[in-house]
């Protein structure tokens, strides 16, 4: 029978990778509220120059990324970053296999705001930097909240935002696709912005779903090819199943060891 343990955690051992976790969560906890000092202080200095809050992100950006960019036995490697137009408002839309998806897209340095579930807002320090980001709340199954958010993310991409969405809205149990609901494909419709497809593959070795334990290893993000909502009409059913698709063909590329074009 194949050994489906993580390949960081035969290399550490099981003490090996606890410990690696216990260390990880304290740095990660100790860091959010020494680097949530300069966040506040940079969004007061900005606030009357910078109302696209963009130095902000940048910080945040940075924040975000160093806890798995720079980990030991660990990395993100991205692959299509010139992809990325941060003058151009999109709708960035990546699969979820873990926790640890929003520290690996924080590595493509995206200037965008990220629609997360509102419980996500209330974690001091990393949820109050949220707030001061200006990302978007959502209480996942409650349609008044589903309203506001739609609304509030139109808003933003008119203003020249983009936005970065999981359209799964939860974290796949196996690592493949789950459905994807059609939110963040009927904004892109509506205001007529491209879908850009983020595909991730290592999350859910890194932090598997339902456990504490960081499993270090090298995880790759590939940023696809945008994709015009005019290519099938603006129908958000169909743009839903065409970047589906899209982003299936390429997890399964990116498993195969295939090499991007």
């Amino acid at each position: 029978m194949a050994d489906k343990t993580p390949s960081g955690e035969r290399g550490l051992g099981v003490l090996g990778s606890t410990a690696y976790s216990a260390v990880f969560w304290s740095y990660l906890m100790g860091s959010s509220v020494v680097l949530f000092g300069p966040a506040l202080g940079l969004f007061l200095a900005t606030a009357p120059f910078d109302k696209r809050r963009r130095l902000l992100a940048r910080y945040t950006a940075e924040w975000g990324a160093h806890y798995l960019e720079r980990a030991p036995f660990a990395g993100v490697r991205v692959v299509g970053r010139d992809r990325i137009d941060p003058e151009r408002p999109a709708v960035y839309v990546a699969n979820h296999q873990s926790m640890a998806d929003t520290l690996a897209v924080f590595s493509a340095r995206i200037p965008a705001k990220w629609v997360s579930k509102v419980e996500n807002f209330y974690a001091p320090f990393l949820g109050w930097n949220m707030l001061l980001n200006g990302y978007i709340p959502l209480k996942r199954g409650h349609m008044p909240s589903i309203m506001r958010m739609f609304r509030t993310c139109l808003a933003r991409l008119g203003e020249g935002h983009s936005l970065i969405v999981f359209p799964e809205g939860t974290r796949s149990e196996d690592g493949n696709l789950r459905h994807f609901f059609r939110g963040a494909f009927a904004l892109a419709a509506r205001a007529k912005v491209p879908v850009v497809p983020l595909v991730l593959d290592g999350t859910a070795e890194v932090l598997r779903k339902g456990s504490a334990r960081i499993t270090p290893r090298m995880v790759t993000l590939s940023v696809l090819d945008p994709i015009d909502p005019a290519v099938v009409a603006y129908d958000s059913y169909e743009l839903s199943r065409l970047v589906k698709e899209t982003m299936a063909s390429e997890l399964a590329r990116m498993r195969s060891g295939g090499s991007k074009s």
